[in-house]
């Protein structure tokens, strides 16, 4: 019987997570029409937690895949389950944050000045942090075509283990704690992403949270929706 691998594993499980993603923006859809006046501000505080915690779902599952994960791990830094189109915002296999901040531009029309303030103090935080992140995945990058950087991932391997130095450390060994670095950009990149959603909706009222969540989901649907489209006619 075969082994299903951990990216296969994850695979299964986004494809059931899109749906239920599927249902929760036509949800937020409805609460966000203006017309809907039955809709009360409990009703849409209870679906944004209901929206952030799925999101937050895929993250924990995505981590858990990931420790276990092996010679899989490069599978979630381009994910064989997203199409060529939703590829091409892939920032450390996921969104980037600072997207957020666009969409609000877009989907919410009624800021207040303090919101305004606080949102461009989240956001250059949030800039501050994607740059150090980017910085960092780009060495992890360079690093496994540039023999001279692997010497860094040997010697931090060595360390770890509590030796000195060893520069006949075998090249599986330093490739394992390159995996390891790489398992922990990927980490603090997701863990970036679930904040900054987190504290930009802290900022905004219950109804202009849901616009927010309802245009980040249905840009990504979009996305999907359009890769696919084109992908069958290739």
């Amino acid at each position: 019987m075969p082994v299903t691998s951990s990216s296969e594993t994850f695979a299964t499980f986004f494809d059931d997570w899109l749906n239920h993603h599927r249902q929760l923006i036509e949800q937020l859809a409805h609460f966000a029409d203006e017309a809907s006046t039955s809709v009360t501000q409990v009703e849409e505080e209870s679906l944004v937690t209901k929206f952030l915690s799925h999101c937050l779902q895929y993250y924990q599952e995505k981590s858990s895949a990931m420790s276990v994960a092996g010679e899989d791990l490069y599978d979630f830094f381009s994910p064989p389950w997203l199409n060529s189109y939703e590829k091409l915002i892939l920032w450390i296999g996921g969104f980037k944050p600072g997207m957020v901040f666009k969409l609000i531009t877009t989907s919410v029309n009624d800021l207040t000045s303090h919101q305004k303030d606080q949102l461009e103090s989240i956001r250059l935080e949030t800039q501050r942090r994607e740059r150090a992140l980017t910085r960092g995945f780009a060495l992890l990058q360079q690093s496994v075509g540039d023999p001279l950087l692997m010497v860094r991932f040997k010697n931090i391997g060595a360390l770890r283990l509590g030796e000195r130095e060893q520069p006949g450390m075998k090249e599986e060994e330093a490739m394992e704690v390159l995996k390891k670095e790489m398992t922990e950009v990927m980490k603090n990149a997701d863990q970036l992403r679930c904040v900054t959603v987190e504290k930009v909706v802290e900022v905004l009222n219950p109804r202009q949270a849901v616009k927010l969540l309802r245009a980040v989901g249905e840009f990504y649907l979009r996305l999907r929706d359009l890769g696919v489209q084109i992908e069958t006619l290739l």
